[in-house]
């Protein structure tokens, strides 16, 4: 960000999602800015929690601050020459109708929302424990077990079926008319914590599967359907066939669709299953019940009470650990901290339970050290992160 009006743009786009205002456009170019820079999460992060606090206040409706802050604004930027700057009347109306929002730009730039670069966090003296990367075991209908990060092959004819393998990517390759063979034979792959895979089944349908994830699934699909087992966490893009409807069943249950993309997270040790439909349709059964989701739509399933509910979401907090994100919306610390695990492959031992509940906002770039992640929540919760070995203890600062 290099000029005031561009600032002031990301802090209006920030004063529309903190009014609910937001357009499905704004959001998404908000989204960009965020990704951009970790920096960036940092700062609008700590705005948020400052605004919860009510630490705010003074900086966003005192006028008489944010005209002072704008001088210094001015003068901080006043240096390039295509820098945009505000005089006269028209500044002062600018500033008059958008105290709210030019508070935000103060709080981009302008301390105490500084990022603290130059300090050194008792984290960031840790060891380094490092993010997932392409991990698979191939479990064929023989039994035989194949580790594809020391797999030197890049093909396999199996079962009648070509399998190539590239970087990170699994595809099956099916003979046209093989929907119609009598035998049906199984493959799983399973993904260990701290790994992450692709798969394309032999219809076309493209699979992203989470660390601690297991796929069963035909070699070459027959019959009328195709079905595939899940446990773990899986973005599925479905290839169209409107003769043979596309399924995914997880313990408790069983999401059909014709051809869409939507996340499946079914982890045994979470309290809550969860189908989150990006476009297109699919169906949830559950105990004998149907719900039919529309695109930004949930269905969260509560394992203990076996009952489930539908809610309007953001879809990219829950799809976007697929291109390289983890993303966190007001997420208890124990449930952030569980997905931490599974893809850094570490364990958290919280000292007081009350910490658990704690809730955090923010995204990062999933291939970071984990220190960078945590020393970010330690800046703007009241925790603090020890590692020891592959366990990191949550305390109290």
């Amino acid at each position: 960000m290099k000029d005031l009006s561009a600032y002031y743009e990301i802090a209006r786009l920030i004063t529309a999602e903190l009014s609910e205002t937001i357009t499905p456009e704004e959001k998404e170019r908000l989204n960009v800015w965020l990704a951009e820079d970790e920096r960036h999460y940092m700062r609008y992060c700590r705005i948020r929690e400052r605004l919860k606090r009510g630490e705010g206040e003074n900086v966003f409706r005192n006028p008489e601050r944010v005209r002072e802050d704008m001088e210094k604004l001015k003068k901080k930027l006043s240096g390039n020459k295509r820098r945009f700057l505000l005089s006269g009347n028209y500044f002062w109306r600018y500033a008059a109708v958008a105290v709210f929002t030019i508070g935000i730009a103060i709080g981009l730039i302008e301390r105490p929302w500084e990022d603290r670069s130059s300090e050194i966090s008792p984290m960031a003296q840790q060891p380094a424990v490092l993010p997932g990367s392409y991990k698979a075991v191939l479990t064929l209908a023989s039994g035989e077990q194949v580790n594809l990060e020391e797999w030197g092959r890049d093909s396999l004819w199996k079962d009648g079926t070509l399998i190539r393998k590239r970087k990170g990517e699994l595809t099956y390759e099916q003979k046209a008319g093989d929907m119609q063979q009598e035998e049906m034979l199984f493959n799983t792959i399973t993904i260990p914590r701290s790994g992450e895979y692709k798969l394309v089944l032999s219809d076309g349908t493209k699979v992203w599967l989470n660390s601690a994830s297991k796929l069963k699934y035909p070699v070459a699909f027959t019959g009328g359907q195709r079905k595939v087992f899940l446990e773990g966490e899986a973005y599925f893009e479905v290839a169209a066939d409107t003769v043979h409807p596309f399924l995914v069943e997880t313990s408790g249950m069983s999401v059909t669709v014709l051809g869409t993309g939507f996340n499946v997270m079914a982890y045994p040790e979470e309290m809550e299953a969860a189908v989150t439909l990006v476009h297109g349709k699919v169906g949830v059964q559950t105990d004998h019940r149907q719900q039919i989701l529309q695109p930004d739509e949930q269905y969260v399933y509560q394992t203990t009470t076996r009952r489930g509910t539908v809610r309007k979401v953001d879809v990219s907090q829950y799809v976007d650990w697929k291109d390289g994100i983890l993303n966190f919306d007001s997420m208890p610390l124990e449930e952030l901290t569980r997905r931490l695990g599974r893809w850094y492959d570490v364990d958290f031992f919280f000292v007081a339970e009350e910490l658990k509940t704690l809730k955090y906002s923010g995204a990062f770039k999933k291939y970071n050290d984990i220190r960078y992640v945590l020393n970010i929540i330690e800046e703007i919760t009241n925790v603090q992160f020890v590692l020891n070995e592959r366990t990191i203890v949550v305390n109290r600062k």
